[in-house]
């Protein structure tokens, strides 16, 4: 269960270990802020501003994660803020304090 925060970037672990290089590990060394959290199956990265999500957001795309900027989506990961979420992602499920992965 990963609970949310300003902006809060959520992946499933095998997104990252499938797609992204150097799989968890780099992922998690790649947060600029150390604040990675987890559950068994998601990974998540929280960020204060606008300008940091972004970024991050940027450094996933340019990593290989699915980000397609013009159309504002991704389908390997999501950001959530107080307002919920900025597009929906069909793996998730998720309430306005928790998100956890759908069992398929």
């Amino acid at each position: 269960m990963i609970f949310f925060e300003f902006y809060q970037l959520i992946v499933p672990k095998q997104i990252l270990e499938t797609k992204y290089p150097g799989g968890l590990e780099h992922f998690i060394k790649d947060i600029p802020n150390g604040t990675y959290t987890e559950d068994a199956r998601l990974a998540s990265a929280r960020f204060l501003k606008l300008e940091e999500i972004n970024a991050f957001v940027d450094l996933l795309a340019g990593k290989g994660l699915h980000f397609h900027r013009p159309e504002f989506y991704s389908n390997d990961f999501t950001v959530f803020t107080a307002t919920g979420a900025w597009w929906k992602a069909d793996w998730l499920n998720a309430n306005a304090m928790i998100c956890f992965l759908k069992e398929c």
